[in-house]
């Protein structure tokens, strides 16, 4: 992530530079939802400036310069060191960070000119944080702004539906992250059998676990009959036994829906005691 260059003032005029976040609320809002809004959007400014900014402005944090009365209005600075002046790399660590958060909630909610910000399961659950306070409020909206000596850009305008469609969506993106070994193939994996059913041309019933993959159990389907059959009417009985073999993950609904056995490698008896 590269943070935005601004053509401005000299340094010596750069006296205020401000990211305002402005929530429009229509209830009271919970102290703790505001605070831990609060503390993830520090937590995701952190984070940006870790990676974008120059080496000797990375320790920069954001401060409350003002809270303002009439519905929530908070101007949050950012200084490397607190009492220092406001200097030209503010502007660019602030701008550039409001405009990660636009990127961020936009791409999610179906944005397709927004580049994929490419979240990890924390940005996740930060963004939804974030917004959290407007989302449980019906009918309130936050807005996102930036100033620069006065002059104020206005980068985001979300509304309590476009909040929790947003969390929808991320907590969705929150969950598949968690899970990437629910997909796709795997090879010379260690599966057993739940239950089997004792008519080879059933094709239901068969079901097994792979606990590199998931501990609960899921239908088998095999990719040739004669592998099937092999692994079903073997000399080993399939409830005591351990098959090594190389699967595809089957999803409906982005859950694990089936095993489908691809390749059988080898058989072991397993432990009756474990």
């Amino acid at each position: 992530m590269k943070s935005i260059n601004i053509m401005a003032a000299p340094v010596e005029q750069i006296k205020d530079v401000r990211l305002i976040i402005h929530i429009e609320n229509k209830k009271p809002i919970e102290l703790m939802d505001l605070t831990k809004s609060l503390v993830s959007l520090a937590s995701q400014f952190n984070d940006y400036v870790k990676t974008t900014a120059n080496v000797e402005h990375r320790e920069a944090k954001l401060y409350v310069k003002e809270i303002k009365s009439g519905s929530v209005i908070l101007d949050l600075i950012e200084i490397a060191t607190v009492g220092a002046l406001p200097f030209i790399e503010n502007i660019n660590t602030i701008v550039g960070f409001a405009e990660y958060l636009k990127t961020g909630f936009q791409y999610f909610l179906g944005n397709k000119e927004t580049k994929n910000p490419e979240f990890s399961t924390k940005d996740c659950n930060d963004f939804s944080q974030i917004v959290n306070p407007i989302a449980k409020d019906n009918g309130s909206q936050i807005n996102i702004n930036t100033t620069i000596n006065g002059d104020v850009t206005n980068v985001l305008v979300m509304t309590s539906l476009e909040a929790n469609a947003f969390q929808n969506i991320i907590k969705s993106e929150s969950k598949q992250m968690l899970l990437p070994e629910q997909k796709g193939s795997h090879e010379k994996v260690v599966m057993y059998f739940d239950t089997t059913k004792s008519n080879i041309k059933a094709d239901t019933g068969n079901r097994a676990i792979i606990e590199s993959i998931d501990k609960k159990s899921a239908r088998v389907i095999f990719d040739t009959d004669d592998l099937k059959e092999k692994i079903l009417k073997g000399e080993e009985n399939p409830l005591t036994t351990g098959y090594v073999v190389d699967v595809k993950v089957e999803n409906v609904k982005d859950k694990l829906a089936a095993y489908k056995v691809m390749v059988l490698h080898e058989t072991f008896q397993l432990d009756e005691n474990a």
